[in-house]
């Protein structure tokens, strides 16, 4: 099981900070600007702004690039895409780094995911699903999905609904997780774990 940080400030120092203490990789969220720069999301990123034009973030660091977290040596990163269409951008990056054996691409835009996936079928990828969303979710649904799709789905469903998971627990990136003791009240190893770090 890999366990891969999520919802830190979204800087660099946070992204090292997370290497160092023990994390597999990073769960983060990436959107292009203006002028088509992949970044990590935040609340200071607007796709109406060029990626000069954004603010600073709280440690004075520059919104980081995609390709700037890539070049960590992280073994497995989740992106996760912020607004349409920013597939493009994300799979570009990553590509220009050379790490596409090291990346999971994500949405809950399934949509953006299956064009991704059209354009690279090298890629892995997967589909976010809400607490609501997991929580209606049919094994005739799941059966119809792509064996090879990743399910990303909160700790908070997999709790109401283990058995259903658990046969799929080599596909499942748990988000939602606070820690070891956390995914372990589930009984069994998921691919995945989004630490909230």
């Amino acid at each position: 099981m890999a366990f891969i940080l999520k919802r830190v400030e979204n800087s660099l120092d946070a992204f090292r900070a997370a290497l160092e203490a023990g994390m597999d990789g990073f769960y983060l969220g990436v959107q292009p600007t203006k002028d088509a720069v992949c970044v990590v999301a935040s609340d200071s990123v607007s796709r109406s702004m060029k990626y000069n034009e954004l603010p600073r973030l709280k440690n004075g660091e520059a919104v980081p690039k995609l390709m700037d977290v890539l070049e960590f040596p992280a073994k497995l990163s989740v992106i996760e895409l912020m607004g349409e269409p920013g597939w493009k951008n994300a799979l570009a990056a990553v590509e220009a780094q050379d790490s596409l054996g090291r990346v999971i691409f994500s949405s809950l835009e399934h949509s953006e995911i299956l064009q991704l996936w059209a354009a690279c079928p090298r890629a892995r990828c997967g589909f976010v699903w809400e607490e609501d969303e997991a929580g209606a979710i049919t094994e005739e649904e799941v059966s119809d999905l792509p064996e090879a799709l990743l399910l990303h789905v909160p700790i908070s469903s997999i709790h109401k609904r283990a058995d259903f998971w658990k046969k799929y627990d080599n596909r499942l990136a748990v988000w939602g997780v606070t820690d070891y003791e956390h995914i372990k009240s589930i009984g069994f190893d998921p691919f995945a774990c989004a630490v909230d770090f």
